[in-house]
């Protein structure tokens, strides 16, 4: 009896060394789907002493089962246990594409046979695949080449636009014109010149101003949010006035009426009577401070006045 009892307990322990009694080796995953740079954990359940194998390290690498996906493709991960077990995970990586593009302007002015160039930066700043593709909507009034850099060819407007190969784009208005104008307006319209809360209400100094009065309902630049402005027609205005210009900054008023039209809500007082007595402002609390491409691309001009 005793040597049976031996036995049986010879038995237990070489199932024990051999089998792992019953902890076998399994993988908690058998297909994993990643993107370049990603990281995940295999377990190998209860099994111990495993040791892990890719089958293209230049696809995925495997270290203690954490997986790091390297480059776009697919691999196989196997784990062994010592005892001769085996379990595999098929591992598909995709490239991290672009999700975002934003352009250094949303709008610009370049001279007939001068050159600019707009910047393209992109999210994630990381994206493991980038492809960017420029092109012009009308070639015959500005070109772009592959480097973002635009070149004017005769006056009027078109669009570029900076698109990756998975459809994500990103715009800019480019107003080819004369001499004499800016080129760049900041994308963000707040690094240029805001609603100031300081200046007076608009009033006008010359009698002769007329039409843009104040007094007689009539607007600085009635069209300054539907068309490019240029410096010539602004300088006219402000040295056809006798004494200052409409307030201590001409631009900031006209900048003023610009936001006026969204139904900017202004603090000061003064300011905020002016244009609620203009039969065109409807005052609206929750504009949120954004302009169009030709708003913006004025108000930078206008911050030189």
């Amino acid at each position: 009896m005793k040597r049976f009892t031996i036995f049986l307990l010879s038995c237990l322990t070489a199932c024990i060394i051999l089998t792992g009694c019953g902890e076998k080796l399994k993988l908690n995953q058998k297909q994993l789907e990643m993107t370049v740079g990603d990281s995940v954990e295999l377990s190998a359940g209860k099994a111990t002493k495993v040791s892990w194998d890719s089958s293209n390290d230049d696809v995925v690498t495997v270290n203690g089962g954490v997986v790091n996906a390297k480059s776009a493709g697919e691999a196989v991960i196997t784990a062994s246990s010592e005892n001769g077990e085996t379990d595999s995970c098929h591992v598909k990586v995709s490239d991290k594409l672009i999700s975002e593009i934003t352009l250094s302007a949303t709008g610009v002015r370049v001279e007939v046979g001068k050159t600019i160039q707009l910047e393209a930066t992109y999210k994630p700043a990381d994206a493991s695949h980038v492809v960017l593709n420029w092109s012009s909507s009308d070639a015959s009034i500005a070109t772009v080449n592959e480097e973002g850099f635009v070149t004017g060819i005769a006056p009027g407007v078109t669009t570029i636009t900076c698109k990756s190969d998975n459809d994500i784009s990103a715009s800019c208005t480019v107003n080819v014109g004369g001499a004499g104008q800016p080129t760049v307006v900041p994308t963000q319209p707040s690094t240029v010149v805001r609603p100031t809360e300081t200046s007076a209400a608009p009033k006008s100094t010359n009698p002769a101003a007329g039409s843009q009065s104040p007094s007689s309902g009539g607007m600085l630049f009635p069209d300054s949010s539907t068309r490019y402005l240029t410096t010539d027609e602004i300088a006219a205005k402000v040295y056809g006035m006798s004494g200052t210009p409409l307030s201590s900054s001409f631009g900031q008023d006209a900048v003023n009426e610009i936001y006026a039209r969204h139904g900017f809500v202004f603090r000061t007082a003064s300011i905020r009577a002016y244009y609620e007595a203009q039969s065109w402002y409807h005052p609206d609390p929750g504009y949120d401070g954004s302009l169009s491409a030709i708003e913006q691309y004025n108000v930078g001009l206008l911050s030189q006045y």
